[in-house]
This record gives structure tokens, C-alpha cells and sequence, in this order.
């Protein structure tokens, strides 16, 4: 018996000693595959501005682009559906995908493409993100998790505060160079994949392949399940789908507004993405790790929405004084930090002991949903009444957003 004991006992200490160098490599692929996938993350930000200023895109074409990124989302759930269980699989497949239309944009660079390449990053982006997320809570325990991903996307965005004003200053000298970038940054982000599928991992039994009928209904039912079970993480998502529809809203405003009525500069977008928006990300990202190690999910949720509500209606402001705009990006920046976390972390937070795909494709639905919405929307209400109305009622909603979460904050713990 003593000697099964020893055993047994020794199995443990190798399976701690497993898991602990899993865990090394895991957080080592996370912040080395952050630095090589930000140069394309950073490029993506100037999209709109790329279209509308050189290719001469109309301000249909970029409503359309800012509806369907987020509209997209909702078909990746089905790539998630069909690769459950295939996580590696799925983590090589869509990083490859997403990346290969912008290998190809030298010999494709008409508006139209670039608008579909766009769309095609965000649905591989969406459809490859519960795998990551599933393998980060497999190696990484609660709370370093959250603490890892945190400082990796800070990481990042260090990093793309250098080189937004590189690609800044070289788009403004030479407006063409913004194939060769896309090329470049695509290719080291493929790099990036490779590091993160070499992550160890135990792959769970495979489950059989569904049926087309199947895949089609089943993320459709397995979110409402979920939604109808999970109270608190029903009221969560209703909560993050409003502050995320009231910042969809702008998303086709802001590029418009900021070349006719502010004359902004590909040096000026830079500057608000590197210096302002980059560093308020940087900045507040510890603060909103130790912020989900103080407080509940709901009340971290609020407190991003209330974070977001600033910028709207600093960039209001902005028409009368150019130094808002740089800090309505840095308000910005801290509302992206938080919302980066939360958003990722919510499914490995509600899913506790359950595979956490299916609590992360929820929101990846629903972020499709509101995007099918809040851009043609905007669009209308631009054309209508203008940028500042709109902006107004982005802040406004955002703000109602914030305090729906903390009052579901409270009954969540009166509750328990």
C-alpha cells in the first residue's frame, strides 16, 4: 500500500511539474506571438483611412466595411462549431486564412478587395479566438491567465505606439507603400501562428463531424441554452451588447469625420493611434487586471462602458480644439484595454468547469448581431442629422450601458 502511496505521489509531482512547464511555454508563445501579430493588428487601423483617402472609397463603401467586419463574426461561429474539439487545427487554418488575401494586395489593391480582405481578417480573426482562448485556460490557471493576456496585449500595443508612427510618416510620404506593409506584417504574423500552435496541449476526445442540418442549428442553440441557464452571464452579455452596439454606432463616423471636418493627416492618425490611443492602452492594462481580481465581471464591464462613453463626446469636442481629439483616443485606448480583457476572458471566467468555446462564441454572435446593426444605423443617422448628433447618442447609450452593468453588479452580489 506505502508503495502505491509513493506512487501515486510521484505521479502528482509529474503532473505538477507538466503543467508548470506548460504553463512557461504557453505564456511564452502568448507575449511572443503578440509582438508578431501587431504589426498587421496596428496596419488594420488605417484601413478606412486608406480607402476613403487614397482609394478613394465612398462613405457607402465604408459603412459597408464597418457593418460587416462585426457581421462576419456571426459565420465564424459556425468555423468554431465545426473545429470543436480540433484546436490546434483551428488555430493553423484561421491564422493562415486571415492573412492571405493581404499577401496578394499588390496585385489586388481596388477598394473593393480591400474591403473583403478586411472582412475575411476579422472572420478568421473571431473564428480562431475561442480555440486560443480554450488553450490559454487549459495551460494557465485563473488569475495568472488573466494577468498573462493582459500584459501581452499591453505588449503589443507598446509595440504598435512605435510603429503606427513609422507607418504614419511612411503612408504620408509615400501613400503607395501601404501594399508592401500589408505583405510584410502578414508574413510575420504567420510566424506568429506557428509559435502558437507549438503551444503543448492535451487535446480532448474528438467529437463525431456534425451534419450540415446540425452545424447550422447548434451554435444558434447551444447560445441560447447557455443564455436561459446562466443568468448572470445573460445579464452580462445583454449589458456588453449594448456598450458594444452604442460604440458600432461611430465606427462609421469617426473616419469621415476626422478627414472632412477635422482635416486629419495619415501622421495625425498616427499620432492618435500610437501616443494616444496605444498609450492608453498600455497604461490602463494593469489596472483593469487588478481591477477583475477586485471586482465582479459586471462591475469591470461598467466601468469600461463608462471609460468608452468619454470618447464620443470628446470627439465632439474636438471640433473646436484639436488636443481633445488626441485624448478622446487616449480615453479610448483605456476603454479597449478593458474591454480586450473582459470581452476575452469572459468565457474561461463564465464557463468555470465547462469547455469555454461555447461561452465565447456567445459574444462573438452577439458581436456580430450588433454589428449588422450599428453601422448602417450610424450611417443613417450621419446623413440625417450629422456627427455630432450621433456621437452625442453613442456617449448617451454607452452611459445607460455602464450603469445597467453596475446595478446587475450589485444583485449579482446581494444575490450570492
Amino acid at each position: 500500500m506505502a508503495g502505491n502511496s509513493k506512487g501515486s505521489y510521484s505521479f502528482y509531482l509529474m503532473d505538477e511539474a507538466i503543467a508548470f512547464q506548460n504553463g512557461r511555454r504557453t505564456k511564452k508563445a502568448l507575449f511572443l506571438s503578440s509582438l508578431l501579430h501587431e504589426p498587421l493588428f496596428t496596419l488594420y487601423t488605417f484601413v478606412s483611412i486608406i480607402l476613403y483617402k487614397d482609394l478613394h472609397a465612398s462613405a457607402f463603401q465604408i459603412a459597408l466595411l464597418t457593418m460587416l467586419k462585426p457581421v462576419s463574426t456571426i459565420l465564424s461561429f459556425y468555423w468554431s462549431a465545426w473545429s470543436k474539439g480540433r484546436l490546434r487545427i483551428n488555430l493553423l487554418g484561421a491564422g493562415f486564412l486571415m492573412r492571405l488575401p493581404f499577401l496578394l494586395v499588390p496585385w489586388f489593391d481596388q477598394a473593393w478587395y480591400v474591403i473583403a480582405a478586411s472582412v475575411n481578417y476579422m472572420f478568421f480573426y473571431r473564428a480562431g479566438m475561442p480555440s486560443w482562448m480554450e488553450i490559454l485556460k487549459r495551460n494557465i490557471p485563473a488569475g495568472k491567465r488573466e494577468r498573462a493576456f493582459s500584459f501581452s496585449s499591453a505588449l503589443g500595443y507598446a509595440e504598435g505606439f512605435v510603429l503606427a508612427l513609422a507607418m504614419g510618416l511612411l503612408l504620408d510620404k509615400d501613400p503607395g507603400c501601404w501594399k508592401g506593409l500589408f505583405v510584410g506584417a502578414s508574413l510575420l504574423g504567420l510566424v506568429g501562428v506557428l509559435v502558437q500552435c507549438r503551444v503543448p496541449l492535451v487535446e480532448c476526445e474528438k467529437e463525431d463531424r456534425p451534419s450540415f442540418k446540425e452545424l447550422v442549428a447548434r451554435p444558434w442553440r447551444d447560445s441560447w441554452r447557455l443564455m436561459r441557464q446562466n443568468k448572470e452571464f445573460a445579464v452580462f452579455q445583454w449589458g456588453f451588447m449594448l456598450s458594444g452596439f452604442a460604440i458600432m454606432l461611430v465606427q462609421p463616423v469617426y473616419p469621415i469625420f476626422m478627414v472632412d471636418d477635422l482635416g486629419i493627416t495619415h501622421i495625425q492618425m498616427a499620432m492618435a493611434i500610437a501616443a494616444a490611443k496605444g498609450l492608453g492602452y498600455v497604461a490602463s492594462s494593469p489596472l483593469w487586471a487588478r481591477s477583475l481580481d477586485r471586482f465582479s465581471m459586471h462591475r469591470v464591464a461598467g466601468m469600461v462602458s463608462v471609460t468608452f462613453a468619454l470618447f464620443p463626446l470628446l470627439m465632439v469636442v474636438s471640433k473646436w480644439a484639436l488636443i481633445w481629439f488626441y485624448i478622446a483616443w487616449f480615453i479610448y485606448g483605456m476603454g479597449q484595454g478593458g474591454s480586450h480583457l473582459v470581452w476575452s476572458m469572459s468565457g474561461p471566467h463564465f464557463s468555470k468547469n465547462e469547455e469555454s468555446s461555447r461561452y465565447t462564441g456567445v459574444g462573438v454572435v452577439l458581436a456580430g448581431m450588433r454589428g449588422a446593426v450599428g453601422p448602417p444605423l450610424g450611417n443613417c443617422l450621419l446623413g440625417v442629422w450629422g456627427a455630432l448628433f450621433t456621437f452625442a447618442l453613442s456617449g448617451l447609450l454607452l452611459f445607460w450601458s455602464g450603469f445597467y452593468l453596475f446595478k446587475s453588479s450589485k444583485k449579482s452580489l446581494a444575490t450570492n
